[in-house]
């Protein structure tokens, strides 16, 4: 009976212990996340990992300390001390996804990462997935579509021909699924209207040259005339102006 309440006691002690570290662990998530809206980054970095050794489940936690990693990185710079914080930041968020495959956040966080880090191939896959995963959000279409013309468009390391029209081909389709969900997506616009471009630059047709530029030309004027429209909405709502219907 004595060695059961040892072990007993032992159990609850272990308990406590343990949830004492999660509320500690929380304390530090909640102090992290105030720095990091304070754009105070190296402090929130601190307070992340603190939460992370106190509770490695803190699946939040990791996100966010992911996050201010990316954030620390300037993209252009190749500094070793900024690509040390690309990799942090890439470490971090493929540990989230070796405990779960479909977190969005993370998927979505590596993609930024990669695209700035001009890995657009990886950045590709990894929009793809998202598309996979929220195919109701319009923006990781459109993220397909504008990596896609980037590695088209690369004049110092082309991809070869018959890749570049699969290219275009995807991302005009990406583009088009982006439209479908938000035809005011002005950005969609404008990079459909440069993939078309593309494609007529790839075509030996003369006909359909032309008619892809007429295409890409109307889109262009399009995306110049929703962006427009885009800002004038942006600009009402932030002083409290709304457009009630009759």
């Amino acid at each position: 009976m004595k060695k059961l309440t040892t072990l007993a006691l032992l159990a609850l002690l272990a308990l406590a212990s343990a949830s004492c570290a999660k509320l500690e662990a929380r304390d530090h998530l909640i102090k992290g996340q105030t720095a990091f809206k304070n754009a105070k980054y190296e402090d929130a970095i601190g307070h992340f990992q603190e939460a992370m050794k106190l509770d490695p489940n803190l699946t939040m936690a990791e996100l966010y300390l992911a996050t201010a990693y990316s954030q620390q990185f300037i993209p252009g710079a190749m500094s070793a001390e900024n690509m040390k914080n690309a990799d942090l930041a890439i470490k971090t968020f493929e540990s989230i996804l070796a405990r779960e495959p479909k977190n969005v956040s993370a998927i979505a966080g590596l993609a930024f990462i990669y695209q700035n880090t001009l890995q657009y191939k990886k950045a590709h896959d990894y929009y793809l997935m998202h598309s996979e995963l929220e195919p109701n959000n319009p923006i990781p279409f459109y993220a397909i579509g504008s990596v896609n013309w980037i590695m088209v468009f690369d004049k110092a390391n082309p991809p070869p021909v018959d890749e570049q029209v699969k290219l275009v081909d995807e991302g005009l389709a990406n583009l088009d699924k982006a439209l479908a969900l938000n035809p005011e997506y002005d950005e969609a616009m404008s990079y459909k209207n440069l993939l078309l471009r593309e494609k007529a630059r790839l075509t030996e047709d003369e006909a359909q040259k032309a008619t892809l530029t007429a295409q890409a030309d109307e889109l262009f004027n399009k995306a110049l005339e929703t962006r427009k429209t885009n800002q004038e909405k942006k600009n009402k709502a932030a002083a409290g102006i709304t457009m009630e219907k009759k």
